[in-house]
């Protein structure tokens, strides 16, 4: 594992801290990470200070980790300090990023820029030169910045809105990094998520180096239930191995969906 690239983890608040809130993001995001094959090398919850937090930040640097994922300190309130402490790391000014504000603007039917609440305006800044990635069940976006070798991802704190924005902006990229060879069946099945959940937990339990992912936005009403897309990802070194982890993986899975009465059925992507 020390070969592989590492990923760390880093939840902000005070309120973690004081055990007024479970951290259940950095539970969440381990699993999938460690189920797209990821390295996991350190998580951490870290006080709402800002100096705190760039010393920790700057040593994450130093150990040339791979990918960092912050939660926390994205929100309208003075003691929301991430973008701060990022654009200090990385050397940079704080930017507004106007798109976004005109998105706010557009959610909230708000006419003039200078009806603008300060704390909106604060949720749409970011460090000069990242990208910002909106939120899609919420307000704070990922914040994307790259400094050297890392590339860090902040994120909000609410676990909604931590588990939209990992979906959407995080796990792809972190797939990337851990695939040599990656081959992708979509099919899809009538059931629904309440019993899909375990077939796919048990058939990545059994089946190492493969991954199955539901994709709940995605379904379809259909006569008689409903059609849930899902894929399924296998890995290996070797592309003739993968396709055949793959094959595998598709076969337990499609005896246990049959088992709940349901049929599988290969899809476009």
């Amino acid at each position: 594992m020390n070969d592989l690239p590492s990923v760390e983890l880093y939840s902000i608040g005070t309120e973690l801290l004081m055990g007024q809130i479970q951290d259940t993001n950095a539970f969440w995001m381990a699993q999938q990470i460690a189920r797209l094959g990821g390295h996991i090398r350190r998580i951490v919850i870290l006080d709402d200070d800002i100096e705190d937090m760039i010393r920790v930040l700057s040593d994450t640097l130093d150990r040339k980790t791979r990918a960092i994922i912050t939660t926390g300190g994205l929100g309208p309130t003075p003691d929301d300090l991430t973008v701060e402490a990022i654009a200090r790391l990385k050397g940079v000014d704080i930017v507004v990023n106007e798109s976004l504000v005109e998105k706010f603007m557009r959610d909230r039917e708000i006419e003039k820029r200078e009806d603008v609440s300060p704390g909106l305006v604060k949720m749409a800044t970011s460090p000069e030169g990242s990208i910002v990635h909106p939120n899609p069940a919420g307000v704070a976006p990922c914040v994307e910045t790259v400094i050297d070798d890392t590339t860090i991802y902040n994120l909000t704190g609410p676990p909604r809105e931590v588990q939209a924005l990992f979906n959407q902006s995080i796990e792809g990229a972190i797939a990337e990094i851990y695939t040599a060879n990656r081959v992708v069946l979509r099919v899809a099945v009538n059931l629904p998520e309440s019993e899909l959940g375990t077939i796919l937990h048990d058939v990545m339990a059994t089946h190492p180096n493969t991954y199955l992912k539901a994709y709940v936005a995605l379904r379809k009403r259909v006569e008689g239930g409903q059609r849930l897309p899902v894929d399924i990802i296998a890995r290996d070194e070797d592309e003739a191995t993968a396709g055949k982890l793959l094959q595998a993986a598709l076969s337990i899975f499609t005896e246990m969906v049959q088992q709940k009465g349901s049929t599988v059925e290969a899809v476009e992507d």
